[in-house]
């Protein structure tokens, strides 16, 4: 009876998450209270002061921030903002603060911050804003609200959902295999705990193995995961907190010969990942929306810059997006298109 009950609460709990895909990217909570909507239509002045906006990323060269700057592009377009996007190519905290420093040599109006390092970013933050440049940081919270306003994902609810999903797919008595990136990422290992503690609840019976950590690494992910399936022959399902390992998780389940035996669950939509799962080697995408980060970073630093938000308009400390499952159910969807990723700026006219 218990196994039951707790079935029907996934069903209505995943078809919730499933049905919220048709949401524009919580553009009407995305913003400040006093703010419009990014959906509703832009008309600046020509006679606009342009702003300048640099904008720092984690890593450049992958599909999520790609997509990321293609929001922060077109929000530039539409806000008379100059726009300057640069960013390592690697995730890493002493790389990205040699992009930060280049930036702000060239005095920025206000800053667009993919933080690399939740906390170490803290006292950097704390004294730019001291000193009246504005941030918004995007993808990853800061640990202590020091910023205007942070715009991610909610890192654990996208877990909990993906949990909820292969519950529905598997029910009780499954073998799991969490993969995160590195100890020290925060988001990534909420997005963990979010999968490992709501299996737990929802099947006491699971048995969860040791969370691999081969950063953002595919070919080491590769082996780990192969490793994982060959001592524990009876797998049932994988969760991937990022795609870069991912990549190296789905090779492995091809290599094993474990495709559709071993459900893989993954994080973010690029376009190989469309594919793969299309092509049945994942069964569960969980895609956010960094197209709708970018452009409401963009929109709300050009407005508090020119004044028209003050830093009271700011109501929350983090503001989290939908999250979207795709499955091969809806992949093709027209409401859920906008939670696909890009790999190339030229895909979308830049």
């Amino acid at each position: 009876m218990k196994k039951v009950t707790a079935l029907a609460l996934v069903l209505v709990l995943v078809a919730g998450i499933i049905s919220g895909c048709s949401s524009t990217g919580s553009a009407a909570t995305a913003t400040p209270s006093a703010a419009p909507s990014a959906s509703e239509s832009p008309s600046p002045s020509s006679t606009e002061k342009e702003v300048y906006i640099a904008a720092v990323a984690a890593e450049v060269g992958i599909p999520y921030f790609t997509t990321m700057q293609w929001g922060a592009m077109d929000a530039a377009k539409d806000y008379n903002v100059k726009l300057y996007w640069t960013g390592s190519a690697e995730w890493d905290f002493t790389k990205q603060m040699t992009y930060v420093d280049g930036v702000m040599a060239t005095n920025p109006d206000a800053l667009l911050l993919v933080p690399t390092d939740s906390s170490a970013m803290i006292s950097y933050v704390k004294e730019w804003m001291d000193k009246g440049l504005p941030v918004i940081s995007c993808d990853a919270a800061l640990e202590e609200h020091v910023d205007l306003v942070g715009y991610n994902s909610d890192p654990y609810q996208g877990g909990a959902a993906a949990a909820e999903y292969y519950f529905k797919l598997n029910g009780a008595g499954g073998i799991y295999l969490p993969v995160s990136t590195n100890p020290g990422s925060y988001g990534a290992n909420q997005r963990i705990a979010g999968f490992v503690e709501t299996m737990k609840k929802l099947d006491p019976t699971c048995k969860m193995l040791e969370t691999l950590f081969p950063g953002n690494d595919a070919n080491k992910a590769a082996q780990l995961v192969g490793a994982a399936i060959t001592g524990n022959p009876d797998m049932t399902g994988i969760f991937v907190a990022t795609s870069a390992p991912a990549e190296g998780a789905a090779s492995a389940v091809i290599e094993a010969g474990k495709q559709g035996k071993i459900k893989l669950a993954a994080f973010d939509a690029d376009p190989q990942q469309i594919q793969d799962l299309k092509d049945g080697v994942y069964d569960v995408l969980v895609a956010q929306n960094p197209y709708q980060m970018g452009y409401d970073a963009v929109e709300n630093l050009a407005k508090y810059v020119r004044g028209e938000l003050k830093k009271e308009d700011f109501t929350k400390d983090v503001v989290h997006y939908d999250v979207c499952l795709l499955t091969r159910d809806n992949v093709d969807d027209a409401d859920v298109q906008h939670f696909k990723y890009i790999a190339e700026l030229s895909e979308v006219g830049y």
